[in-house]
């Protein structure tokens, strides 16, 4: 089944677009949402971390660590909170 999206069509297995994020800082304090696709997370140097509870994992708050310079996560979250990242932007 193909996808139509941002005016082009996609294939079922091909990697879509992001349709739209926003950006979170770990001063902003924990954020709750329904669902994301991936977070992209910007980092000082390879020890930056972030806490991000799962779409299975509900009342967890599981750590992502040891990533630099602008990291893609590609998980599905529905909460992130703390860690000692520059920023991170929630992507849907």
């Amino acid at each position: 089944m193909d996808i139509r999206a941002f005016g082009s069509v996609y294939g079922q297995t091909s990697e879509l677009p992001y349709a739209s994020g926003y950006l979170w800082t770990p001063a902003a304090g924990p954020q709750t949402f329904p669902t994301c696709r991936a977070v992209r997370a910007t980092a000082a140097d390879d020890t930056s971390n972030v806490y991000l509870e799962l779409n299975d994992a509900q009342g967890q708050l599981i750590p992502f660590s040891g990533f630099s310079a602008d990291a893609l996560l590609p998980v599905g979250a529905t909460a992130i909170s703390g860690g000692n990242v520059t920023s991170v932007v929630v992507l849907f």
